[in-house]
């Protein structure tokens, strides 16, 4: 008999022990408590009983059973924080020793820098430097010590051709596969890639460390815009894309153009509806093009990829999961005390969701009032290290922040000088003077949603990761579970759900208390469940994974019918915002015309749809093969443009045709939107919007000023403060209109609420809608123009659609931010540019080499985000630009 094996059968009696259940209990209610801002009364563990768990542990550890491997890591880090005030070295160096043979140095580098100074023996230390020193590799120059999956995980990146990374959010896998990627653009002479993301926050942070890691490589281009660059000049390319770019960047590349490495971060989104497919849509698309493309997909835990890799031509996927997080997460129950209103009853959910009750607190202030209640609990038991606050929407996030710095202000703390005075400042100034965050933040409170500016939401996770004197109360919403890495020392949340009472997928709720610890800065995380046995579900109990699903697939297997129907009649389903479904009608239909359009609809929907049967197959193939030939639209076109009814895009393609017959051609023709006549855009984005979707004229207008205004990279705070202005006159006709009737007026919007407004339309009509119609509108009006004899005028087409993209319209805006700049930073630099340049990536950053920081008067916040993408020298200091 192995050891291991011998290891397994007597680690299956102890866990079996009804002793082991309750002495582990035990010892995790001690070990949180000692964590905790407000602790309930408590005393030692038992010597004896700690000695027993550490002798399991040390039996779990010499098996190759993964569980085994949690409860021993969870014992030794619990031993840690238990044994740390008596004086007792013989169960801390046990406890090091089993995080050492668990191999996980950040943790044990933690440990012992922070809560405890080992005495090992010479056999121990020598074991310990050996491990570790195994563990090591050089990344760019700095030695880091790997965890044991970790390790496993960068052996392996080198030799597979598809892998799926499937680990817990602080396990540090991204990292790794950022690192791999900037390794093989060193090693190679040519070398493309693409780094998919699923939201342009993240986005934004992958965009940062590529950038500054490769900021000295001769010869390579990082780039967030979905533009080539001449091969001779930039023979290494990588793009930090979401799947929209991405797909834009494929319509405009030629044909033999191949991906060395496409990495697909967040991979479980493939199951995300309509972006879903987009995403999958561009996956097959790039192996179609070449089969020697390296595909590597993150997934904080997940299950069915295989199957889904399968759809877009992968066989042979290497799965590299682990559910073994080298920081402790404990979850908290807080249950408010019936009768006894400021009394709250502590308990941890242990191993099989068993509750080990930790005692009763009695707060500050009442709990009462249901609304503050979160607020009130994070600030009693979130005292040590950051905290994250978890709401279901911006709205909600707002006044939860709201709640936060009133009853800070109750307790009379002060408002924050140094670095928080800063980011107030840059709030004003470039966001707008009322937002009543730049308040906030000197309180050290702060929200976070996806919808805010880049460069402020950046400079809020910076502030909130400083280890003192920046934000230390973030209230977040679920964009925060899309990979951005912002972890906390504690995590509370309220409520399963999302938006307007939506129930939030159990696997998402996870990745959200996943931030709760920092690999390399803690062993430990607390995640508090407020009102936890009022839930209408228990979703924390035990770990949910994501169980990832394709899109397409699952679309066209259940709504074939359906899409069969739309194509046949000629008219697609109106999207709706609450209903889900007939935006993904539209979506398959659009997708179906395209592989029409490539010409293979029937091989692609045998291999897509599964069991369905042979009948249906055929009808949707036929009625798509059908509409193709109807819409009788250039073969491009169709297959670029999918996203967008095609049916839509016939009618506007016919539209331009008819203005162009009559002589109006040159009410048509995108110009820079700077040069641009008053109310010729917000025309053209009423007539696409009428055409294609059959929407109002007046609501292309309405969002075609805040569109065009984006696209000139005016600042926000003129932006918002005409937005703002334009709202309040309608609100008071409006009022006046409600009076006239006899009706009492709507209560008008606060600054915040208008601002919020503001942010949701460029983010989901002006950057996400308009993007997807003006590249199609400027499709057809090329194809127009050309059929028409009118080709001469084809290179003076603006591409709009990037314009709206990137929020700013010339070459000196767009090639800042090429390198990386928020739109804000980029809008500032441009003021400071000269007229004639810099138009390409590689002068700007030269110009910005000589720049003069100090004479230049920018924010701190703009300086920090020059300096952490290596475009200014690296020791200037944010002061020196003050």
């Amino acid at each position: 008999m192995s050891a291991s094996t011998f290891a397994q059968e007597l680690a299956t009696r102890l866990i079996g022990s009804e002793q082991y259940g309750v002495l582990l209990g035990t010892l995790q209610s001690k070990g949180v408590i000692q964590t905790l801002h407000r602790k309930p009364d408590d005393a030692p563990i038992d010597p004896d009983d700690l000695a027993k768990l550490l002798y399991c542990a040390e039996v779990f550890v010499q098996t190759e059973d993964e569980k085994l491997h949690r409860q021993a890591q969870e014992i030794a880090i619990q031993t840690l924080l238990v044994s740390n005030f008596d004086g007792s070295e013989a169960p801390r160096e046990r406890a090091l020793s089993l995080l050492t043979e668990l191999e996980n140095f950040p943790g044990l580098k933690f440990v012992e820098q922070s809560i405890v100074k080992s005495k090992p023996s010479l056999l121990a230390l020598i074991n310990r430097r050996v491990s570790e020193t195994l563990n090591t590799v050089d990344f760019g120059g700095e030695l880091r010590a790997l965890t044991a999956y970790q390790r496993r995980v960068w052996d392996s990146l080198p030799n597979t051709k598809a892998a799926v990374i499937s680990a817990p959010t602080s396990a540090g896998k991204s990292f790794l596969v950022v690192e791999h990627l900037c390794r093989k653009a060193e090693q190679s002479e040519k070398f493309v890639a693409a780094y998919v993301t699923p939201t342009r926050a993240l986005l934004s942070e992958v965009h940062l460390k590529v950038q500054a890691r490769l900021q000295d490589l001769p010869g390579v281009r990082v780039s967030a815009i979905p533009t080539l660059e001449d091969e001779q000049t930039h023979p290494k390319q990588i793009f930090i894309l979401t799947q929209e770019r991405l797909s834009t960047l494929l319509s405009i590349a030629p044909s033999d153009l191949a991906f060395d490495l496409l990495v697909v971060d967040e991979a479980q989104n493939i199951a995300d509806d309509s972006r879903g497919m987009i995403l999958q849509d561009c996956l097959e698309r790039i192996a179609a093009r070449s089969n020697r493309t390296q595909v590597i997909m993150l997934a904080p835990g997940a299950i069915g990829m295989s199957d889904v890799a399968k759809t877009f031509g992968i066989s042979d996927l290497d799965t590299l999961s682990t559910q073994l997080s080298p920081v402790q997460q404990n979850r908290i129950v807080l249950t408010k005390v019936h009768r006894k209103p400021k009394v709250i009853s502590l308990a941890v959910i242990g191993r099989g969701a068993v509750r080990h009750k930790l005692g009763e607190v009695e707060l500050g202030d009442s709990l009462n009032d249901a609304k503050s209640r979160l607020a009130r609990v994070a600030l009693e038991f979130g005292g040590d290290g950051g905290s994250l606050l978890y709401e279901t929407g911006p709205r909600e996030a707002e006044k939860a922040a709201e709640y936060l710095v009133e009853l800070l202000k109750a307790q009379g703390v002060r408002p924050s000088e140094g670095p928080l005075e800063e980011l107030s400042k840059f709030i004003k100034e470039h966001v707008h003077p009322e937002y009543q965050l730049a308040e906030m933040v000197r309180y050290g409170v702060a929200f976070h949603y996806g919808r805010m500016p880049s460069l402020l939401r950046e400079a809020i996770e910076t502030a909130f990761k400083q280890d003192s004197g920046g934000i230390k109360y973030l209230v977040c919403t679920t964009t925060l579970a899309q990979g951005v890495n912002l972890p906390a020392r504690n995590v509370f949340i309220d409520t399963p759900k999302y938006g307007q009472g939506k129930p939030l997928n159990p696997a998402l709720l996870w990745n959200f208390a996943g931030r709760a610890g920092r690999l390399s800065q803690d062993v430990v995380g607390n995640v508090f469940l407020l009102d936890y046995e009022k839930w209408d579900s228990s979703p924390m109990d035990d770990f949910v994974p994501f169980t990832v699903k394709s899109a397409t697939a699952d679309t066209l297997q259940t709504l074939g019918p359906r899409i069969t129907a739309a194509l046949t009649d000629g008219v697609l389903p109106k999207a709706s915002t609450v209903d889900p479904t007939p935006g993904l009608v539209r979506s398959g239909a659009g997708l179906m015309v395209a592989h029409a359009a490539r010409k293979d609809i029937g091989a692609y929907l045998q291999g897509v749809m599964g069991s369905t049967p042979s009948e249906d197959v055929e009808a949707l193939a036929v009625a798509a093969s059908t509409a193709y030939e109807h819409i009788n639209l250039p073969d491009h076109i169709l297959a670029d443009n999918w996203t967008i009814d095609p049916f839509g895009l016939k009618r506007l393609y016919d539209n331009l045709l008819e203005k162009i017959e009559e002589g109006r051609i040159a009410e048509l023709l995108p110009v820079n939107p700077k040069e641009a006549d008053s109310g010729f855009y917000e025309a053209i984005f009423g007539r696409i919007v009428t055409q294609v979707n059959n929407e109002s004229w007046k609501f292309g207008a309405l969002a075609g000023r805040l569109a065009v205004e984006w696209m000139k990279g005016i600042p926000y705070p003129e932006m918002l403060g005409r937005w703002i202005s334009r709202r309040r006159t309608s609100e008071e006709k409006a009022a006046a209109q409600a009076i006239e009737e006899g009706k009492t007026p709507a209560k008008p919007k606060t600054v915040d609420a208008l601002i919020r407004d503001a942010f949701d339309l460029i983010e989901e009509t002006v950057r996400f809608e308009f993007v997807q119609l003006g590249k199609a509108y400027r499709d057809l009006l090329l194809q127009a123009l050309r059929k028409t004899g009118n080709e001469e005028l084809v290179p003076k087409v603006f591409d709009f659609a990037l314009a709206l993209e990137l929020g700013i319209s010339s070459k000196i805006g767009a090639a800042y931010v090429e390198l990386g700049l928020s739109r804000i930073a980029a809008s500032a630099l441009e003021r400071l540019s000269p007229t004639d340049g810099p138009l390409t990536a590689m002068e700007a950053r030269k110009l910005l080499r000589e720049l003069n920081v100090a004479e230049a008067k920018l924010s701190p916040i703009i300086v920090s985000e020059l300096r952490r993408l290596g475009l200014i020298e690296a020791e200037l200091q944010v002061s020196d630009a003050v």
